[in-house]
């Protein structure tokens, strides 16, 4: 394997589940062998004070049932000097740790008392130690018992005996777990290699599966396992995803074929006039007229190249508002004086109703921008009546209600009038010059100023768009 392959290996999300699989293992293991081992040591070691105990109370009962003296210990030497599978090891001490009787094995360890010893039995406490006899492999088990008489210390008995089987069985404890340990580490290897191939498998087909969609295989989408869990969570945002991304192509193509075929039909037409005009001498006038309608559909063009800039750079977040306080009632006011020549000429009655003071956070131009649009839009699909300009203070947000009487809007197609280019009566939209923009514009200042836009609308009735604006929208746009 080369260095180069070799550290893909190890970069490879299975390998480093399992590698850190093992090294818990491996910690985990070590520690719950070291729990059973000393759980075990100290287990075997209070079963050694137990019998020790034991021997103890015997020579108790033993210098008891006899005349105290040396003969009870010699006796009781004599009753356990022939036990081999755990001897006897004992001496009896004054209350000054004087020797008064020591076992001839007691004898040959070389053991001296500590005076921590003394002072315990003084107290009434054991004492219990390991004592290791020089020249000697195996340590002793010592336990000293202060014995009384008439609430007076008398004696202290220290009684022992080696741990040759304590320690023969914990070696042969560690033995079966040093021996146990690689075998379980080599199953609990494979079984962790499996079971993070197993978890990783269904990212093995999202990958194969995601590499062969492309922008004109975006109807495919990942089939969920049907288990529930975190992979099927991730199969389903991916297929969000790319529903997302489908819908955001579906639009790049319709907004790209709207915008080619709204730009090269007055280019087309303009072409027309121009062939029409040079096909033969003509006078001035008619020079000069032609010319002037070429500058009408010049600044319809222009017009329609600055909407589409407009919405390319809110598209990509490259807008930035301007915020500060606006009066909203006097922007209102400003922009029906404006629209009343056109509602004159129209012979629309253009009225304001309630206009209450709201002052609001927010760009005014963009503002401007947003309510021109909508009641330019009311004046101009209103062949008679007439045009309304409310505004309210609700709550926590200016409502503005734009109502007209004019063609109305088909209930199927509300959801579709704030798409880009999109138009409900195309023949009327082409004469008033609309391109389609308008609402796509108006929307997107709603949205940037976190408000919204509504509509209610009946066919040849009229229609009503209302703008809901937040008192406090101090951020800019993301």
């Amino acid at each position: 394997m080369s260095l180069k392959t070799g550290g893909r290996f190890y970069r490879r999300t299975d390998v480093k589940l399992t590698l850190w699989y093992v090294l818990t293992f491996v910690v985990s293991a070590t520690i719950i062998c070291g729990f059973v081992y000393f759980r075990v040591k100290n287990q075997l070691t209070k079963e050694v004070d137990r019998f020790i105990l034991d021997e103890t109370k015997e020579l108790v009962e033993t210098f008891f049932r006899t005349h105290e003296d040396e003969t009870a210990f010699q006796d009781f030497e004599s009753h356990v000097e022939g036990r081999t599978l755990y001897p006897i090891y004992f001496q009896i001490l004054k209350e000054n740790g004087d020797v008064v009787y020591a076992s001839e094995k007691f004898r040959k360890i070389g053991y001296e008392a500590k005076q921590i010893i003394l002072e315990n039995a003084r107290n009434g406490k054991e004492t219990q130690e390991n004592f290791r006899p020089p020249q000697r492999k195996r340590p002793l088990r010592l336990i000293s018992t202060p014995f009384r008489k008439e609430g007076r210390l008398r004696y202290i008995i220290q009684m022992g005996t080696h741990l040759k089987f304590v320690r023969k069985n914990l070696s042969q404890l560690k033995y079966n777990m040093i021996t146990a340990f690689p075998i379980v580490l080599v199953l609990g290897t494979l079984g962790g290699w499996a079971l993070a191939r197993k978890s990783l498998s269904p990212i093995g087909y999202i990958t194969s599966k995601t590499k062969r969609i492309t922008s004109s295989s975006l109807s495919e989408r990942l089939v969920p396992r049907g288990a529930g869990d975190e992979m099927d969570d991730l199969i389903r945002t991916i297929n969000d995803m790319i529903s997302r991304l489908e819908d955001s192509f579906k639009r790049m193509a319709e907004f790209t074929a709207d915008a080619s075929h709204e730009l090269k039909t007055p280019l087309c037409a303009m072409r027309g006039e121009a062939e029409v005009l040079l096909s033969k001498a003509r006078g001035a006038e008619e020079y000069q007229e032609t010319l002037a309608g070429f500058i009408g559909q010049f600044d319809r063009m222009n017009q329609v190249l600055n909407d589409l800039i407009l919405l390319s750079k809110s598209d990509s977040a490259q807008v930035e508002l301007r915020m500060s306080p606006v009066r909203i009632d006097l922007l209102l006011t400003d922009l029906l004086s404006l629209f009343q020549a056109l509602a004159d000429q129209k012979q629309i009655a253009l009225t304001a109703g309630p206009l209450q003071e709201v002052v609001l956070m927010g760009d005014k131009i963009r503002l401007q921008q947003l309510f021109t649009n909508l009641i330019d839009n009311a004046i101009k699909y209103t062949p008679e009546g007439s045009v309304q300009v409310s505004l309210d203070n609700e709550g926590e947000s200016a409502v503005v209600r734009i109502r007209d009487t004019g063609i109305g809007i088909p209930g199927g197609e509300r959801d579709m009038i704030f798409k880009r280019f999109y138009r409900v009566d195309k023949s009327r939209s082409r004469e008033t010059g609309g391109a389609g923009l308008g609402l796509s514009i108006a929307e997107w200042i709603a949205h940037a100023h976190h408000g919204r836009i509504e509509v209610e609308s009946e066919l040849d009735r009229g229609s009503t768009f209302t703008v809901y604006l937040p008192l406090q929208c101090d951020r800019m746009i993301d």
